[in-house]
């Protein structure tokens, strides 16, 4: 016998008790791991000779629901009887034991919900049957557990008429007849009061799309060829366009056509060019695509993958499964379906057979997979666990890395629910029956979310030109969105330039005082002081790398940019590297040529320094994966705009001076650059010195020196052309 345990102080198991627990944000997903352990608890002390041990009960509560979660001692089928059980829960909703029907002493319940053939029974008087969707019912997983969490309305009305939380307090039992388990006991209750405590609203997830570089999957069953209903267009066109995802995968278009759907995404959804790209399999599943579908393999059952061709800008392409396994009873077909898409899987991940993938190609499998049943298929699809190895082979990991593959929980926009199917006419209760499975080794899901437009505020739906209808017209699942990074191409450069300040014309060197002195700092410098970075910032380097001596000393920290080729003053990449003696601008690493996270193509380039003006080349280049090489001290290479750089001793180099990060030398007069360093030095005596890493050092020797020998505001003198106080040097970027 198991021993007992109340988490409440002072309360005993033979007696009754009002409880008072803690409200909690909880989410409806089935995997109750946000149930913590000071939330109300009850564990029954007994172990039942037969059927399902009732292990316990947590309960919580906000302001909309009613929340329990239920352990036992087994894997079982809370919402079907395919693992024989026969558990009931009572609720005495108005914490009287002589009103409604007398299930064990103490109880007067209201309402019983027998799981194991979905029944839900009022007994207000009638004494009758009642849709579950009169409480809201919400029971999660609906595949096989030993753990389940439930949901209720705060205000349901079973019967039309009646609340069935009249009291503030109510008591909770569960009984399973087959082995005769109660929880609690005969002679105890289970007793709880619901915490009006404020549990803060759900944040609201944003449909916008943060990084137009995120790829956006939807997976939506569109129920009996809604998409092509001629009555339900409106409702698929607003929702499509409020979410405007790159690649669909559509189940239940049975007799829809792929050419069908693509002149109605053409028209919703306008990309130019050709329009977009769709297939179909040979039954109910179509996926779309604003880009390419290089290969599909019809072939397995109720499952169709594609190879989607993404842009160059990608580093891979995409293999996408749409899914719609089959329905209800049928476990035993879903297991196969499943095994045969893991020996799919395994297959890609390997030489020869039906496909190869490259390693690494992101995989998504996604859809109505109509999980109601053994929890076994999930498992096999997620690990890759084949229960049927003699057809279908033997087991493997489904990720690149080993590993198994994720599974997405898509949370309602505005709500704590994440199931996806609902229909009030069913006698299913709600259910998470449509998943998106990826692999996380090679890619990340940045959001993901159900589109449930009933629930969502009246801003919300204007907002994205929604109605609150949309959802539940068009379908009775709600679509799943994910949006997922997945590794951008990468193209590399060689880059050459001098900076002025530290150049020394003699040696065709630049001297490294900064890196002697040990001023040059660890982390780049130019996130801080405001310089827009586009998939760079936050480089470091090695405090090895800066022991480096001789001609590939660091120098100081540069900025290079990506420019797009037909508007340059549009920047496509960031990358922040060390500069070093002989010119060479280096990854942070200490070696080798700078990596872009941008796909090959035709770029300009600029080079930019936190003191010096920057350069921008005149034509744009092509770069690809292969470094392209740019020497921007040889005097033949051309930049954009006149007199971008300093002709000195056969080199060209950057025009020092600009110590206020603009885009000008100035001597004199408002905003200029000497004022600067006469404030680094303190303001009063010019002859002082500052020490340190500096914007005001021009010549980057470590000190900020107003006059004397080798003082830095003369070079914004000597570089305005020396003569006339009052003329300016403008940065010749666009």
């Amino acid at each position: 016998m198991r021993n007992s345990l109340l988490i409440l102080i002072g309360f005993s198991l033979c007696c009754s008790a009002v409880v008072r627990a803690q409200s909690a944000p909880i989410l409806m997903d089935g995997s109750s791991d946000d149930w913590t352990n000071g939330l109300f608890t009850f564990i029954d002390p007994d172990a039942p000779i037969g059927g399902v041990d009732l292990l316990s009960v947590q309960v919580s509560n906000d302001d909309q629901y009613l929340y329990i979660k239920l352990a036992l001692g087994s894997e079982t089928d809370l919402l079907d009887d395919l693992t024989p059980q026969t558990i009931r829960l009572y609720i005495d909703g108005d914490n009287n034991a002589s009103t409604g029907t007398a299930v064990q002493s103490g109880y007067g319940a209201e309402l019983q919900i027998r799981f194991d053939t979905r029944t839900v029974t009022e007994y207000f008087g009638a004494n009758s049957n009642v849709s579950w969707s009169t409480i809201d019912l919400v029971p999660l997983p609906t595949v096989t557990s030993d753990t389940f969490e439930v949901a209720i309305a705060r205000n349901a009305m079973p019967d039309g008429v009646n609340a069935l939380f009249s009291s503030p307090t109510i008591k909770l039992l569960f009984k399973e007849t087959d082995g005769g388990d109660a929880l609690p006991n005969v002679g105890s209750t289970l007793s709880y009061t619901f915490d009006e405590t404020p549990v803060p609203a759900a944040a609201s997830i944003e449909v916008g799309r943060s990084d137009p570089s995120l790829v956006r999957i939807m997976s939506w069953n569109v129920l009996s060829d809604g998409i092509t209903n001629a009555s339900l267009q409106g409702n698929f066109q607003r929702m499509l366009a409020a979410t405007s995802p790159d690649i669909l995968g559509l189940s239940e278009c049975v007799s829809s056509t792929a050419a069908q759907v693509k002149t109605r995404l053409d028209a919703w959804l306008p990309i130019g060019g050709a329009g977009w790209n769709v297939v179909k399999d040979d039954f109910d599943m179509i996926v779309a695509s604003r880009w390419p579908i290089l290969q599909s393999w019809p072939a397995l059952s109720r499952q169709f993958p594609t190879l989607i061709d993404l842009p160059d800008t990608y580093a891979t392409d995409l293999l996408f499964t749409a899914a719609h396994l089959n329905c209800c009873t049928a476990d035993a077909t879903r297991q196969n379906q499943a095994d045969a898409y893991v020996q799919f899987v395994l297959d890609a991940k390997t030489p020869g057979g039906v496909i190869d993938l490259p390693a690494g190609t992101p995989m998504v499998y996604s859809g109505d997979l109509n999980l109601v049943g053994y929890a076994q298929q999930l498992r096999t699809l997620v690990t890759g666990d084949i229960q049927n190895n003699a057809t279908y082979g033997p087991d493997g990991a489904m990720d690149w890395d080993g590993t198994s593959l994720v599974d997405v929980v898509c949370r309602q926009t505005e709500g704590r629910m994440a199931y996806t199917w609902r229909s009030n006419t069913s006698a299913y209760p709600s259910g998470r029956l449509d998943l998106l499975l990826y692999s996380d080794a090679v890619a990340t899901v940045e959001k993901s979310f159900a589109l449930r437009t009933g629930i969502m505020s009246p801003t919300s739906l204007s907002a994205l030109g929604l109605l609150s209808n949309d959802a539940t017209s068009a379908s009775d699942h709600f679509p799943i969105v994910v949006d997922m990074a997945i590794p951008l191409s990468s193209v590399s450069l060689n880059v050459r330039a001098m900076l002025e300040g530290p150049f020394d014309a003699g040696l065709g060197l630049m001297h490294d005082s900064l890196r002697v002195m040990g001023l040059i700092p660890l982390n780049e410098p130019y996130t801080f002081l405001g310089f827009g970075q586009v998939g760079g910032g936050g480089e470091a380097v090695d405090p090895g790398v800066l022991d480096l001596a001789g001609t590939n000393a660091v120098v100081d920290w540069v900025l290079v940019e990506l420019r797009d080729h037909n508007d340059p003053t549009v920047i496509q990449a960031t990358r922040c590297g060390l500069i070093q003696r002989d010119g060479d601008i280096v990854d942070a690493s200490g070696f080798g040529p700078l990596k872009f996270d941008v796909g090959p193509g035709v770029y300009f380039v600029a080079v930019r320094h936190r003191n010096h003006l920057g350069v921008l080349t005149a034509d744009p280049i092509t770069i690809g994966t292969n470094a392209a090489s740019i020497d921007l001290t040889e005097p033949n290479t051309m930049t954009y705009g006149t007199q971008a750089q300093k002709a000195l001793s056969g080199s060209t180099v950057l025009w020092a001076g600009n110590a206020r990060l603009d885009n000008k030398l100035i001597y004199t007069g408002q905003d200029n650059d000497r004022d600067p360093l006469l404030s680094r030095i303190g303001g009063v005596v010019p002859t002082n010195v500052a020490l340190g890493y500096f914007g005001e050092d021009m010549n980057l020797d470590g000190r900020v020196l107003y006059t004397g020998a080798n003082n830095d505001r003369d070079r914004i003198l000597s570089n305005i052309g020396g003569v006339v106080p009052t003329a300016t040097r403008t940065e010749q970027l666009p």
